[in-house]
């Protein structure tokens, strides 16, 4: 290895190379010119002050480490398109270029001729890792397109106003106990003028079928979203992200929604925390997913809310104080054009969950904007405990569901609550302490009936 070399501006790196600390003013930065090849900053600092170009840059590469460096005042700090295996430890990336103002909504679909500013970009590299890195204060921290076997691991991209790491095209990669916190946008809408944070900033996104990766463990607190799904594009393409694993993720405190995720199948949740946001789980147009073990308290508006979605298993979740625990609805919309298929909600097994305080535990219905002959169906609850709740259970304009062995205690005004006559199947469920065990009524607010078990 060449040992303390200085670095000099527009330099190419041809064999294992380690720097003399210091800080660096090079304005074209380093090019990494061979396969194989070490760099060891040595705690070096290199440094620019255009927002342009790349700090350090690799192309067709193979077999590369880039380690204790840090970057600033770069496009991109690090920048590596065309490789194989890639290795990125401990390197600090700051003050990389960022779209300023508040009026700007984020384009979850840029190609990467328009890529935006990040401390990291890989593009279509096969293999390797980012570990150990700190990516904050900035507009993105890693971004993915095309990459896969790639792992993710220990790194900070917190307070971030676009992203902490984003996957465009991206399979097979890991992505574990990462800090992604506080990634969250001020947006001024332009119809009125309000300020909100969102401008679909978040911890961790998913786009254009980036399928078959594990999030593991990692921080997205205080995200515009905590973790953002897309499986549609701008242009009306179908890109699903499939076959993801979520598992032990805290997305709690999100304005927005702790973990969306929309058109897309497979996908498991499992012990992730969505708990004191606005939505805990926001799941449109997606299907045969699987929800278990998650904590969604006190979100502000639902705990687990999915539209026009079906083939769902959500079981063993704590629910509990929201203002809806679950909805599962449908609403009509353009959206529709695209997705027929998915005009009403169906096939939900929903099961041993605990859903308590709400003001609707669990409410299913379907919107006026759906032909009456294609209403929800084949919604079932079973061994669900659903405690004082303002109603346990509330259907309207649903049919071919099913409620057995669900505990019903407690709740203030009705336990089960039936609207229009749906076609609900009343099993053999235990009824305690309710204002009402089973109210029916005509219309949204008349009961026209009243029993204790049905």
């Amino acid at each position: 290895m060449k040992d303390n070399v200085i670095p000099q501006d527009g330099m190419v790196i041809t064999e294992d190379t380690r720097f003399a600390p210091g800080v660096y003013a090079l304005r074209d930065g380093i090019r990494i010119g061979a396969d194989g090849v070490t760099v060891d900053g040595n705690g070096a600092l290199l440094v620019r002050q255009s927002r342009e170009g790349v700090g350090i840059y690799g192309e067709n590469r193979t077999d590369m480490t880039i380690r204790n460096l840090a970057l600033s005042g770069s496009y991109h700090g690090l920048r590596f398109d065309n490789c194989r295996n890639v290795h990125i430890e401990q390197v600090r990336v700051r003050d990389s270029a960022e779209i300023e103002g508040i009026d700007t909504f984020l384009y979850l679909w840029h190609p990467i001729e328009q890529v935006y500013s990040a401390a990291i970009l890989l593009n279509n590299v096969v293999g390797g890792s980012v570990l150990d890195c700190d990516m904050q204060h900035q507009m993105n921290g890693i971004l993915l397109y095309g990459c896969s076997q790639m792992t993710v691991q220990n790194n900070n991209a917190s307070f971030n106003s676009g992203w902490g790491v984003y996957l465009s095209g991206s399979c097979d990669n890991l992505i574990q106990d990462n800090r992604l916190d506080f990634c969250n946008r001020i947006y001024r809408r332009p119809e009125n003028g309000s300020i909100r944070v969102e401008a679909d900033a978040a911890g961790i996104v998913l786009v254009e079928s980036s399928c078959r990766n594990q999030f593991l463990r990692n921080s997205c607190l205080c995200g515009g979203d905590g973790i953002f799904v897309a499986g549609y594009n701008h242009k009306g393409g179908k890109t699903t992200c499939d076959d993801n694993l979520f598992e032990d993720n805290d997305c709690r405190l999100s304005p927005n929604n702790a973990i969306e995720s929309t058109f897309s199948r497979g996908n498991i949740f499992r012990r992730n925390d969505c708990s004191r946001s606005n939505y805990g789980f926001w799941m449109g147009y997606s299907w045969d997913n699987v929800m278990e073990d998650n904590i969604v308290d006190s979100c502000r508006m639902v705990g687990i809310a999915i539209e026009h979605g079906h083939g769902f298993i959500i079981r063993r979740n704590q629910i509990l104080n929201n203002r809806e625990g679950i909805r599962l609805f449908t609403r009509g919309g353009s959206t529709l054009d695209h997705w027929p298929e998915w005009a009403v909600s169906y096939q939900y097994t929903i099961e041993d969950n605990t859903i308590e305080q709400n003001r609707i535990g669990f409410n299913a219905y379907t919107g006026p904007e759906i032909a009456a002959d294609k209403v929800s169906y084949d919604l079932n609850l079973s061994r669900n405990t659903l405690r004082n709740n303002l109603t346990g259970v509330r259907f309207h304009r649903v049919r071919q569901s099913r409620l057995a062995d669900n505990t019903f205690e407690a709740n203030l005004q009705q336990a089960v609550l039936l609207i229009e006559q749906p076609q609900i199947e009343v099993g053999a469920n235990q009824f305690s302490g309710n204002g009402a065990d089973v109210v029916q009524t005509d219309t949204l607010g008349h009961a026209t009936e009243r029993s204790g078990w049905v």
